[in-house]
């Protein structure tokens, strides 16, 4: 049985509850409002920077916003409960079926408004995740008025490899308005490039500062290869440096977004060029038969189903070879991987004959690797081509 949705009297008293805490702890402020209107329905998209993303754009707007979201919070207890109450449909990491359009186009027809991220991941690197060229054509299928939402100062203030927030701007702004009859007036590509150049934000490039004394720490959950040396798995961080035990390098992570070094062997400027080097390096990498790829301790593996409570399925070591991925109590053929995906800073999820599971490190673990060897390897996932967001293919050009 579905559960019902709270009522708007309900979502202005959490509003109420939720903006004093936004503004005063989570140091968050919008810029614009908008009010919709009694019989309107609207869609707002926008790009997605924090977890606190969904909660934070509410602030802008008077009536609930059901949200789109991955269908892993959709576990059984408090938290299931309370996402389901707000509206929220479910929807597979990386994959936007069509279960999940037809309920977004039922949810329009009666007037209800929704909220999408089209990017479907957080920023690791500030470059924008792949959007569908038929995002467009998606928009007019729903019929509403079009929203486009701004969040600035995310990837600064609470970067997604972080455990603790910086000092610094972080706000939320509605930059364009449109209505059905204008946006259906357009070609569905020059609508769709209109979306995806309007959600895209870079940080690094605002001239704003974000102050911390842990500026750099655990950026190894990002970031595994050092790009002097080629060494993985040597990369250690600590305030406001990352550097790699085996060659030395020392990089500083500044307060503007940008890297910086004493070393002239290191060229990158921002964290999306480091991304894009570990990618390639992933794709040169040369794989024998029967060897271990990756390896790491302090691992917990659990089922995340949506709607079913999560268990404990094997704690202690991973390991990634060409053929399997293995866990201390139990393993799985890498062919018959069909999707993966990081879901935090520590944690990624697979999937296998329609079975999810979340796996989580420790406090340094890279869920990244995985899944871009994932890409590289004979899995399902890269024979169907259904990651669209973590493939090796360069990102932020």
């Amino acid at each position: 049985m579905s559960v019902k949705p709270i009522n708007n009297f309900t979502f202005k008293l959490l509003k109420l509850l939720v903006r004093p805490v936004a503004f005063f702890k989570w140091q968050y402020r919008y810029k614009n409002t908008y009010k919709i209107k009694k019989g309107e329905s609207v869609v707002v998209l926008s790009n997605h920077q924090t977890d606190l993303d969904p909660l934070l754009i509410h602030l802008s707007f008077n009536k609930l916003l059901r949200t789109i979201a991955t269908d892993t919070i959709f576990k059984k207890g408090r938290m299931g409960n309370f996402i389901r109450r707000m509206g929220a449909i479910p929807k597979r990491k990386g994959v936007m079926d069509m279960g999940s359009l037809m309920e977004m186009i039922r949810i329009c027809q009666s007037g209800q408004s929704l909220l999408f991220f089209p990017e479907g991941n957080r920023t690791y690197a500030e470059f924008q995740y792949y959007i569908a060229d038929s995002i467009g054509k998606t928009i007019k299928k729903l019929g509403a008025t079009l929203i486009l939402f701004n969040i600035h100062g995310g990837t600064g203030r609470y970067p997604r490899f972080a455990s603790k927030p910086r000092k610094g701007k972080f706000y939320g702004e509605i930059v364009k308005v449109m209505s059905y009859e204008e946006y259906n007036a357009m070609d569905d590509l020059e609508l769709s490039k209109l979306i995806i150049d309007t959600l895209k934000v870079f940080d690094s490039i605002s001239g704003e500062l974000y102050k911390s004394n842990k500026r750099a720490e655990y950026l190894e959950r990002m970031l595994f290869v050092c790009p002097k040396c080629g060494t993985p798995h040597k990369l250690i961080s600590e305030g406001s440096v990352i550097r790699c035990e085996h060659c030395g390098l020392s990089v500083n992570y500044n307060e503007d977004l940008t890297l910086s070094s004493d070393d002239p062997d290191f060229k990158f400027k921002r964290l999306v060029e480091w991304y894009n080097y570990e990618k390639r390096w992933i794709k040169e990498y040369k794989i024998k038969p029967g060897e271990v790829i990756f390896k790491d301790s302090d691992i917990t593996l659990r089922t995340s189903n949506p709607n079913e409570r999560s268990l404990l399925v094997s704690e202690g070591d991973i390991t990634l070879t060409d053929t399997k991925l293995i866990f201390d109590k139990v393993s799985y053929d890498i062919k018959d991987i069909s999707i993966a995906s990081p879901v935090s800073g520590r944690k990624f999820i697979f999937s296998i004959n329609d079975k999810q599971y979340e796996v989580r490190g420790d406090k340094r673990f890279n869920p990244l690797k995985y899944v871009f060897m994932f890409n590289k390897l004979d899995t399902k996932m890269k024979l169907t081509g259904v990651d669209k967001y973590y493939t090796l293919e360069e990102e932020g050009k």
